[in-house]
């Protein structure tokens, strides 16, 4: 007799890196049971970090009431928390943050629920961009950096 397949929840994530255009992303698929530490992982190896810094999760909070309520909270224990705990929804959103000194922050956005069976591996399906190089001083120094548009000389100023 033939045992039942196990069911797997999988999270299709778009992960964008905030600050860079053209924008750079990764589109994953992971178990929605990954812990934030397996996913740290998986963020490292997929964006090109070489996980030389500190980062944090931090779960975005619709604002419930008066100003001094918080939007976002850290994740206390990437050990213990899986992803399923912290978004469930299509368009539910987390942020990882990623070298405080240099401050690169990625939305993760879920973009789609789907269905896998015990064969199921986390994989990433699609993106576009390399990330820019460890230390290089953060997204608006790598926007001043990169090279403007050749302009042409007029005939006037040859």
């Amino acid at each position: 007799m033939r045992q039942p397949e196990t069911r797997v929840e999988a999270y299709a994530i778009k992960v964008t890196l905030f600050g860079t255009s053209p924008p750079i992303w990764r589109r994953i698929l992971v178990p929605r049971e990954i812990t934030l530490r397996n996913l740290h992982r998986t963020l490292q190896t997929v964006m090109g970090w070489t996980n030389s810094h500190l980062h944090q999760f931090v779960c975005q909070r619709p604002r419930l009431s008066g100003p001094r309520s918080r939007v976002g909270s850290k994740i206390a224990d990437e050990n213990r928390t899986k992803l399923g705990e912290l978004i469930g929804t299509v368009g539910a959103r987390l942020l990882y943050e990623y070298d405080f000194g240099d401050g690169w922050q990625h939305e993760l956005l879920l973009e789609e629920v789907l269905l896998g069976d015990e064969t199921f591996q986390q994989t990433c399906v699609a993106g576009k961009r390399c990330c820019p190089p460890e230390d290089c001083g953060g997204a608006a120094r790598i926007c001043r950096a990169s090279p403007s548009t050749p302009r042409r000389q007029s005939s006037e100023s040859q």
